[in-house]
């Protein structure tokens, strides 16, 4: 059986320790040069400023404070869920 390598992706499903709430979310996309998908955590985004694509090497620059302020919004979104949800049917 022979792999696909530009099937292939390094494993982000793990989590880092360190990493809390909105930073362990996993942000997936797609190199802007060949398409591969990619994913990495919000955390290792912040932590680091770029990426490489595991499909043809070219470098990714993401906009780590931009995303660190979506992800805020979104983690201020969170906090206001109710708790619980009722749903009632009628018939």
């Amino acid at each position: 059986m022979i792999a696909d390598a530009s099937k292939q992706t390094a494993p982000c499903n793990s989590r880092h320790p360190s990493m809390t709430g909105i930073d362990a979310h996993v942000v997936r996309f797609q190199c802007p040069n060949c398409g591969q998908d990619l994913e990495q955590t919000i955390g290792q985004i912040k932590s680091s400023a770029h990426t490489r694509c595991q499909g043809c090497g070219v470098g990714i620059n993401i906009d780590a404070n931009r995303l660190s302020n979506a992800a805020a919004e979104i983690q201020k979104a969170i906090e206001k869920v109710p708790p619980e949800i009722t749903i009632k049917f009628y018939r």
